[in-house]
């Protein structure tokens, strides 16, 4: 015989436990992933920035070079 509670569909303590442990995996999950695609996209900047402060040192050194030709033709 059905009880009143089963009528009214009313969830345990057990069901509402376990359905918050799923949810709070699935945000789990979610931002794992986040924090890897996350993780990768900065290394990639990094990378970026190194290659462009490697660039910007050879800029430099061309700079002083034609600032010494310019002074000693004077």
């Amino acid at each position: 015989m059905p009880s009143h509670h089963d009528n009214l569909q009313v969830r345990d303590m057990q069901e509402i436990l376990k359905d918050n442990v799923n949810n709070l995996e699935y945000q789990l999950t979610h931002a794992n992933s986040r924090v890897a695609s996350l993780t990768e996209k900065l290394g990639n900047i990094l990378a970026i920035h190194k290659d462009l402060e490697y660039h910007l040192q050879g800029i430099e050194i061309y700079i002083s070079d034609i600032k010494e030709l310019i002074n000693k033709g004077r």
